[in-house]
Order: C-alpha cells, then structure tokens, then sequence
C-alpha cells in the first residue's frame, strides 16, 4: 500500500508542478478549479495503474532485493505513467495545424479546460488589480524603469521569460492606445511574471518618477517677436 501511496503521490505532483507554471502569479486560485483537480487525479491514477501492471506481471527489472524492487517499481510507475501520458501515438494535419493522438490529447484537453476556467475566474480580479496598481501611473515614464525594476527584484526570471516582456512592451509602446490603456497592459504583462503584490511593491517604490504626465505642457508660441518665458522647473521645491 505504501508504494501506491508514493506512485500517486509523485505523479500527481508532476499534474500540481505543470499547472503551477502556467499560473506563476495567483497559483492557490487553481484550488478552485474542478478540471485542474481531474487533471491531478488522473496523473495519479496513471501512477496506480501503472505499478498495478508491474504487481501483476512480476516485473522486477532484473533486481533480486524485494525493498529495492519495490522501490525500482514505484519510480518506473511514476516516470512511466508521465511519459506514456505525454506520448502521442501519430500526428493527424488538421488544415494548417499537426495534432497529436493519444493519451496525451486527454492531458491536453484537461489543460485547456483548465486554463478556461482559470482565466475566467481570474478575470475580474486582474482587472480591479490592474487599474488600482497602475493608478496615475504613466507608461511612457515606466515602460523601462518599471520592467526593470521588477525583473531586479525577482532572482529566476528565465531569460526567455524576459525577452518575451521586452518584446511586448515595445509591441505596447509602438501602438496607437492611450498612456492610460498602455499603462494597464504594462500592469498585466507585469503581473504575469511578478505576480500583483511584487508590482504593487514596484510602484509604490518608484511612485515619485512614473506616476503623473509623460511630458511637461507645452508652451504657447510667442507673439510679435518676443522671447519665450523660461519654464519653470518641476517640482514643488522649485524657488518662486
């Protein structure tokens, strides 16, 4: 018994691992998802299933020993369960896109179950985020300080993970939204890889140099020749 208890547990882990990285900024929401516990479950199952048939069969490896066969057991349920789940048996070209048969095709479908009920559950939730973290705050003065800033005070960003942000916020930067529409997307991108409180943090730390206008107004022309008033500086400690 215990083994089954170790085969399940180690593959089901493998399900938790898996959707965990795939929602890196509010993970404990998944808890509540019915399909991401389906897909937990039948990666545990797997594991069962699996060291079953080595019960029935015999299958000792070559290995005299009963604890270290049944241990050798518990490992081959486990990582064989993952890999015969995650195989595909031929690849079907469905119009323009190749799709896999086979028992990874019900993994899949779980995952996309998943990642559905997730992102609606989640929606609202960013959005109200979103809006109050990014408060004031202007994406032409944040786009690079912020990112920055955030990815310095994480220590695993994957470098892919930070090629990917660069590219989005120039793709942000190089639209025709608003200061305020790209300043929230700059929040949501940043929430991804962060998560809300490190962006929260972010902001409030470097309130003073990103939240107000991108520019200083512009002057009105001068009239009959004269020269323009200097402007004065920004800032409330300016002398008057």
């Amino acid at each position: 018994m215990t083994g089954y208890l170790v085969a399940v547990s180690l593959s089901c882990l493998v399900g938790i691992a898996e959707l965990v990285s795939r929602y890196r900024d509010r993970p404990m929401s998944l808890v509540r998802v019915p399909s991401t516990w389906a897909y937990v479950l039948i990666n545990g199952g797997a594991g069962a299933a699996s060291l079953l048939l080595m019960h029935t069969f015999g299958w000792r490896f070559g290995v005299s020993s009963p604890a270290v066969a049944g241990a050798t057991q518990v490992l081959v349920a486990s990582l064989g369960s993952m890999m015969v789940f995650r195989s595909a048996v031929f690849t079907v070209r469905v119009g323009d896109e190749d799709v896999a048969v086979g028992p990874s095709t019900l993994l899949q479908s779980l995952l996309a179950a998943a990642d559905r009920g997730v992102d609606r559950m989640q929606a609202s939730t960013r959005a109200q985020s979103a809006g109050k973290i990014m408060e004031d705050v202007s994406f032409k003065r944040a786009q690079l300080a912020l990112p920055t800033y955030c990815l310095g005070l994480l220590q695993n960003v994957s470098a892919e993970d930070q090629q990917a942000l660069r590219t989005a916020v120039d793709a942000l930067a190089a639209s025709e939204m608003t200061d305020r529409q790209k300043a929230l997307n700059l929040g949501l991108l940043l929430m991804n890889i962060a998560g809300p409180d490190v962006l929260e943090a972010a902001v409030k730390t470097l309130a003073r140099e990103i939240k107000g206008t991108g520019d200083l107004p512009e002057l009105p022309a001068p009239r009959d020749g004269a020269r323009p008033e200097p402007r004065p500086a920004p800032g409330p400690d300016r002398q008057r």
